[in-house]
């Protein structure tokens, strides 16, 4: 065998050699990004993938629990939150960007257990010592009726995706976390929503054996909760601004 040959044997192996090395990286590569979807459909609502840390977040309404004498009703159940919350965020964007209204304030609070998930029984019978009820996008409300008109205080969402709670089926439902939100649009009674928001976190917590954390995921500090005050207090003076024009 002349050396050309060899050298030809060698320049064609060496080309198989690449290719196959190629085509073993596209296959690892497919394979991790299927390994990070799958992740990603069970992390945490608000989540994009498992390794990173919830933001929670979208808006709600809830109840006090101080014992404010205010009369409550179930609303009707609809579609989750994450379709028919969104569609409905973004019409009442439009609106307010034609009408020049600011963007309501949006706050939260998330509840995480400390050893075992939240299982269903224990927690129908903890939201409904707060005064939340199942309702609307199955998730649970607090409601204030007021002269035949009922207002969305807060919401209590899911933490996992997306985001709801199956009331048929709460025997065997079990969750890691809980999330309240709300969102503000500058009234009178926002800063009485925050305070109630906030105790009802805490008595959720003691009642299943869980941690309130903020926004961030930390947990909420007394200096928090005035950070929060401060906010809603700012949004308040925004709106009204806007009211004065």
């Amino acid at each position: 065998m002349d050396a050309d040959t060899i050298r030809m044997i060698l320049i064609v192996a060496g080309a198989l050699l690449i290719l196959a090395l190629y085509l073993w990286e596209r296959s690892r590569d497919s394979g991790d990004e299927d390994e990070d979807n799958d992740l990603g459909s069970e992390a945490p609502y608000g989540l994009s993938s498992a390794k990173r840390e919830p933001s929670l977040g979208r808006s709600a309404d809830s109840d006090p629990v101080g014992g404010s004498a205010r009369s409550r009703a179930t609303p009707d159940r609809a579609s989750h939150p994450t379709s028919a919350a969104e569609a409905s965020g973004a019409g009442a964007a439009s609106e307010r960007f034609q009408s020049g209204l600011p963007e309501p304030l949006l706050i939260q609070l998330s509840i995480s257990a400390r050893r075992e998930p939240f299982d269903g029984p224990d927690l129908m019978d903890a939201a409904e010592a707060c005064g939340l009820r199942p309702g609307n996008m199955d998730i649970f409300h607090c409601l204030d009726e007021f002269d035949d008109d009922t207002r969305v205080y807060f919401s209590m969402a899911n933490m996992v995706k997306p985001g709801t709670f199956p009331f048929d089926a709460m025997d065997d439902f079990s969750t890691p976390g809980l999330m309240l939100f709300a969102q503000l649009e500058g009234r009178p009674e926002d800063m009485t929503i925050l305070e109630e928001m906030i105790a009802t976190a805490r008595k959720l917590a003691n009642e299943l054996d869980g941690d309130v954390l903020d926004d961030t995921r930390r947990p909420l500090t007394v200096r928090k909760e005035e950070v929060m005050r401060e906010a809603v207090l700012e949004n308040e003076r925004r709106w009204a601004r806007v009211a004065e024009r």
